[in-house]
């Protein structure tokens, strides 16, 4: 074990293997000397628990925890400053071990710059009265929200926001030269209003043409009221379950994802969460420019090689990559709030959505999810029959099912006619496809609510005001309402 790491505690050991493991990880390239400098600093021995350990950790936890010093009750106020001039000369040293592992290599690139950047800046760069530099790390979900951005956020409206509409253009070029896209959501919402609503409606069908036709113009709505504030609140923090809470200008800088040990485990064994990491840095009395400015030259210190130029070529177009995507399908597909949900069974697109996302099933398939809801909400509300349970009604309480089934059938896909093989006994096989498809689709903060039970009988606890039949209530149809 390096002879530095010997004067670290427990956890920052840990919080140092977590930060060395990320940094190994950032170029997505595993080196031998990458390896052999880990040894080298930890010991061979109980390596193995040790990253088990750190991957227990997210990034920003790691980086907290190297720099946040420990005081006895008894200290006095003297001893206190002393230790912690101690602890911050020792989490110094860690940065120092940090650049170090990124160089071991003989490169250091961008993708563990960034990293390096975020580090120095939280441990050297802060002091005891201002925070200036954070480091967040937040759960993502099934959106990607893009690799390399920073995202400009302001709630105060404050005089910032007018500097960065007057040097846009310059600001977008600087970032760009070092691979860094420059997000205002002002200028994202600019482009959508430029074009209107019909030009807004033409290039939906190519992006998500699963949504909905009478949703497009609501979608086009929310996106030209649109301001950073609330793309900040409504979106990021309440629909994708971040907490970026800025009083004052901020830039959040995307340092990237990496993987933490989730609470759960699955048949498979253990379950990984992705979060996404992020610099926050408070722009204070500073001029835009000069912080921007600062943070390229020393990005570009720390990097080995990264000639990078794209001046800005797709200023007037509408991009559909990376944030600019995620900003589309957050407005388009997830719902105002993340703990209300609502199904709708659309008859004219042949398929079930979930919070306007589509269910990945084959008709047959959606067809017995909608069995399922609709005999939890009908009749005796056992829901769906398995074969034990099946195998013990009478022929005609059999046949009703069959019957029940191509009626389904025949109304998801318009034609009366088609004829449907025997619903059982194969109904039993569908089951695990048609959880596997919810699960892909909500997600874990709304899989108790939705997901589907076991049992000899399969039923939902889904309540029948949340589903819709091409957006009437399912009880209040007159054809769905009364088919059980």
């Amino acid at each position: 074990m390096d002879s530095r790491i010997k004067d670290l505690g427990k956890d920052q050991r840990i919080a140092l293997a977590r930060i060395v493991y990320d940094l190994i990880m950032a170029d997505k390239i595993i080196d031998d000397e990458e390896i052999t400098k880990f040894a080298d600093l930890f010991g061979e021995e109980n390596n193995r628990n040790l990253f088990r350990q750190a991957q227990e950790l997210t990034f920003a936890k790691a980086i907290k925890l190297l720099n946040l010093p420990t005081y006895e009750n008894s200290e006095s106020e003297a001893v206190r400053k002393l230790h912690a001039e101690q602890w911050r000369k020792q989490a110094e040293k860690a940065a120092g071990i940090l650049n170090e592992t990124a160089n071991s290599d003989g490169y250091c690139a961008p993708s563990e710059a960034i990293l390096l950047l975020a580090i120095d800046y939280f441990i050297k760069k802060n002091n005891v009265s201002y925070t200036k530099y954070d480091v967040q790390s937040f759960k993502l979900t099934d959106i990607f929200i893009g690799k390399r951005f920073i995202l400009y956020v302001d709630n105060s409206n404050s005089s910032k926001s007018l500097e960065i509409e007057e040097n846009y253009d310059l600001i977008v070029n600087l970032l760009a030269s070092i691979d860094f896209q420059f997000i205002y959501i002002p200028k994202i919402v600019e482009q959508y209003k430029k074009r209107g609503l019909e030009k807004f409606k033409a290039m939906s069908m190519y992006v998500f043409p699963d949504i909905p036709e009478d949703k497009v113009e609501k979608v086009f709505d929310k996106i030209i009221k649109m301001d950073t504030k609330s793309f900040v609140k409504d979106y990021l923090n309440e629909k994708l379950g971040f907490n970026i809470i800025c009083p004052r200008p901020t830039l959040m800088v995307m340092l990237g994802r990496s993987s933490v040990i989730g609470k759960n485990i699955s048949e498979k064994g253990l379950v990984y969460d992705t979060n996404a990491n992020f610099l926050k840095i408070n722009i204070g009395e500073d001029r835009v420019l000069d912080v921007i400015g600062d943070f390229i030259h020393d990005f570009n210190k720390l990097v080995t090689f990264n000639f990078h130029i794209d001046f800005n070529p797709s200023k007037d177009k509408i991009l559909y990559h990376g944030i600019h995507k995620a900003f589309f399908r957050l407005v388009a597909l997830a719902k105002n709030n993340p703990q209300q949900y609502n199904i709708n069974i659309s008859t004219n697109l042949h398929a079930v959505f979930i919070n306007d996302r589509k269910l990945p099933l084959a008709m047959g398939k959606a067809a017995i999810y909608i069995m399922i809801l609709c005999r939890s909400f009908f009749g005796d509300k056992k829901g769906l029959p398995m074969n034990k349970a099946f195998n013990v009604l009478t022929t005609s309480e059999q046949k009703c099912l069959q019957n029940q089934y191509e009626w389904i059938c025949s109304h998801l896909s318009n034609n009366a006619t088609s004829e449907r093989k025997p619903l059982y006994p194969n109904v039993v096989n569908r089951i695990s496809e048609i959880r596997n498809a919810i699960d892909t689709v909500v997600g874990s903060r709304l899989i108790g609510e939705i997901q589907i039970g076991t049992g000899e009988y399969i039923n939902t606890i889904v309540l029948p005001e949340k589903v819709t039949v091409n957006g009437i209530p399912i009880k209040e149809h007159q054809d769905w309402g009364t088919f059980i």
